[in-house]
């Protein structure tokens, strides 16, 4: 019950902030005028795990099969935004971001192993919006652009063997990121709720002789991320 009542109280400010940026005066229409702006997000993630089996995996008797497991994390960061022209800004962030993705072994002896795979990323993104005309306090954007993140937690100098379920993932990796928001207008900031879908760039897997890792022929992360930030 009190989750409920959370989860109505959430939905409530968001609306509630909605509505203020649609009302009918127009508040602070100078601000997309501005040519550097400055803000903070704060994230919610689900994270899962892309990969392609391994020959290994499909000739091998005891493997049944692999499937990733996805998780909700969150991160935080700072923003800084750029105005290109009337309807195209530039923005970068230096975020912490927390997210784990699992991949679960099933073997044929109804034996499950889990590869459990918690990050902690310091992580770059640059995306470049495109904007909509302005009607009074709300525009939406696309987006689109890079990311760069250093995993900290990252499990490539990890012991492994064939009775430790670890896959490591290198600790640099780059995406590339495509999203959708809203802008919403107040007297003296702007919120912008913010969709985006990153996916890794190549292959990410730390390669080994053992079978959690010789099993797969390729991962590479994907994030699923909302945003909220204030400028």
């Amino acid at each position: 019950m009190f989750h409920l009542h959370r989860h109505k109280i959430i939905i409530g400010c968001f609306f509630g902030l909605l509505g203020l940026g649609v009302q009918a005066q127009e508040l602070n229409p100078l601000y997309d005028r501005k040519p550097i702006r400055f803000g903070f997000g704060i994230m919610g993630n689900s994270a899962k795990m892309k990969f392609v089996a391994s020959d290994v995996t499909l000739n091998d008797d005891s493997l049944q099969r692999i499937e990733s497991i996805a998780y909700p994390g969150f991160g935080l960061g700072g923003l800084v935004n750029f105005r290109l022209a009337d309807h195209w800004d530039m923005k970068t962030m230096l975020n912490i971001q927390f997210a784990r993705r699992d991949l679960n072994y099933h073997f044929k002896s109804d034996v499950l192993k889990t590869a459990q795979m918690e990050s902690t990323y310091m992580e770059i993104p640059l995306s470049f919006e495109y904007k909509s005309e302005r009607h009074k306090n709300i525009r939406m954007y696309l987006l689109g652009g890079f990311t760069y993140r250093f995993d900290f937690t990252s499990d490539i100098d990890t012991d492994r063997s064939n009775t430790k379920p670890i896959v490591a993932m290198y600790p640099h990796t780059f995406s590339y990121d495509v999203g959708v928001g809203l802008d919403l207008y107040y007297d003296y900031f702007k919120f912008s709720p913010e969709l985006k879908l990153s996916n890794g760039l190549g292959n990410q897997l730390v390669p080994d002789e053992f079978i959690y890792s010789s099993s797969l022929k390729r991962i590479s992360p994907k994030l699923i991320q909302i945003s909220l930030i204030f400028q």
